[in-house]
């Protein structure tokens, strides 16, 4: 009972402390941004929702995949991973966005995170206003299974089943087939990609694993904001991107925080209006590009736009040197 009553004044203390640094900074997030609004007024009538469980590592996972309501086509297929302490609501805006555009995307909770099994039993503080949904044990839990290596299994598993024996299997095209997370997910996604042939490319949001990005041979985009700095995030994919081999992308956002990329604290997220509008643009851009072959998305992930940093250059490199988005 204790250790509730502690937990619950320490969540409260974050919400108090975020609320400030929202008001000092002028980021307050609470009016949804123009990208992402038009998704949420579209989604209703473009984009289909199913509820959806797999096995990993003797744990049942709780997933869901948004499809495209057109059943008669075939779309590329994308598992999104969430990141330490991450449950699908606080994500789901970045499948549903790439659905509207004609994607297929499974989005899961990891083992002792979320809705899905783990070591403990569920248990769990939820505060739907502010998009709050708190694990009492993923602190303790969530490393042991990443080291454990459960992470990048879970990935690879939540592929199988999109592709293998999910209910929108027929939809997926099996030969166009992308990875995105973020944080603790990034890492792992860039750890599934050296080992899962499967994958034709990647976005890796705040963090990468910059011990093997050498050994990931298909496109790579890695995104961070700017005042990331608890998590080390622009230094962190700056190497990444370094070492990793070509085709490959840099994405600074201008004031960037690591909540950012996603909608936990609802309107008391600690970011920048702008940065899931960049979030999307060249997220969507490079699977655009590099897994349905629009020429078009070319431009879209070539070209600078507002609020990347003036400090630290977004850039990528396509085989022919390192060039400036401007």
């Amino acid at each position: 009972m204790i250790r509730r009553t502690s937990l619950k004044i320490m969540i409260i203390t974050i919400i108090i402390q975020l609320l400030c640094f929202s008001l000092i900074n002028g980021a307050v997030s609470g009016s949804t941004n123009a990208i992402t609004k038009e998704y949420n007024e579209r989604q209703e009538s473009s984009i289909n929702q199913v509820n959806i469980s797999f096995e990993s590592s003797n744990y049942t996972l709780y997933g869901e995949i948004f499809y495209p309501s057109n059943v008669s086509k075939t779309y590329p297929g994308i598992v999104f991973c969430e990141g330490h302490g991450g449950y699908i609501s606080a994500y789901d805006w970045i499948p549903k966005a790439l659905t509207e555009e004609g994607y297929v995307v499974l989005i899961f909770d990891l083992p002792g995170q979320g809705k899905s099994e783990g070591i403990f039993p569920i248990r769990s503080i939820n505060i739907p206003i502010l998009n709050i949904y708190f694990r009492y044990t993923f602190l303790i839990e969530t490393p042991i299974h990443y080291v454990l290596r459960e992470w990048t299994t879970a990935t690879s598993d939540a592929l199988t089943y999109l592709l293998e024996e999910s209910p929108v299997k027929n939809m997926i095209d099996n030969t166009s087939i992308g990875l995105i997370g973020h944080s603790l997910g990034g890492i792992t996604v860039t750890e599934t990609a050296v080992i899962d042939e499967r994958v034709d490319a990647v976005v890796a949001l705040s963090q990468g694993n910059p011990l093997i990005i050498s050994k990931i041979d298909v496109p790579i985009q890695f995104q961070g904001g700017c005042f990331d700095l608890g998590t080390y995030s622009i230094p962190i994919i700056s190497r990444c991107y370094s070492k990793a081999n070509t085709p490959k992308e840099l994405i600074a956002i201008e004031g960037g925080t690591h909540l950012g990329f996603s909608t936990a604290f609802g309107p008391l997220c600690p970011c920048p209006r702008w940065q899931k509008d960049i979030c999307l643009r060249y997220a969507i851009g490079w699977f655009d590009y590099f897994l349905k072959n629009k020429t078009d998305a070319y431009e879209t992930i070539t070209t600078g736009t507002d609020h990347l940093s003036r400090f630290i250059k977004s850039r990528y490199n396509f085989g022919d040197g390192d060039r400036i988005l401007e």
